[in-house]
């Protein structure tokens, strides 16, 4: 099973060095609701699922995958940008690590299912504040191109949550 949707990804690519777009994707990439986040998430949800849901632990396994792809993409965007892709958020001049503290630990396959599929909401709603702001069209190919797969994994966890929990 495909874990993206069918469509290449756009090149790697900028208009320049600047500093608060980089800021800008630092959100997508490593903040509360970003692409770490997710990783981290779905890799914790898909062990602790493991042995009781085998077809549900694979689907999380595969999407963790795909939002590591996206993570990768949103830190060589902070390179080119001309930022360090460390793990945290630049706000107001103030720098916030990432925390595991953003996760959810849920292990009851309703809630793990409802929190995974209410970040990926979260994220293509961050995602679309962030297009907003930022007037490149290369990064906004990108953000465009990782909406997609964020969508196609809400359909793969209702899919999950209609077939295991309703």
């Amino acid at each position: 099973m495909e874990y993206s949707v069918d469509l290449p990804y756009p090149p790697i690519k900028v208009k320049g060095e600047n500093f608060k777009f980089a800021d800008l994707i630092l959100l997508n990439y490593a903040g509360s609701v970003s692409e770490l986040s997710a990783v981290t998430q779905y890799v914790y949800h898909e062990i602790a699922l493991k042995y009781k849901f085998e077809e549900v632990s694979e689907t999380l396994e595969g999407i963790a995958e795909i939002e590591m792809h996206h993570l990768q993409m949103l830190g060589e965007l902070i390179v080119k940008l001309g930022k360090d892709p460390g793990y945290w958020i630049c706000k107001h001049k103030k720098i916030s690590l990432w925390t595991p503290e953003f996760l959810s630990y849920n292990t009851n396959l309703k809630k793990a299912l409802i929190v995974d599929i209410t970040d990926e909401k979260e994220a293509i709603a961050q995602y679309k504040r962030t297009k907003k702001q930022i007037d490149d069209p290369y990064i906004i190919d990108i953000i465009d191109r990782i909406i997609l797969d964020e969508e196609y994994h809400i359909k793969l966890l209702t899919e999950l949550y209609d077939k295991y929990v309703k």
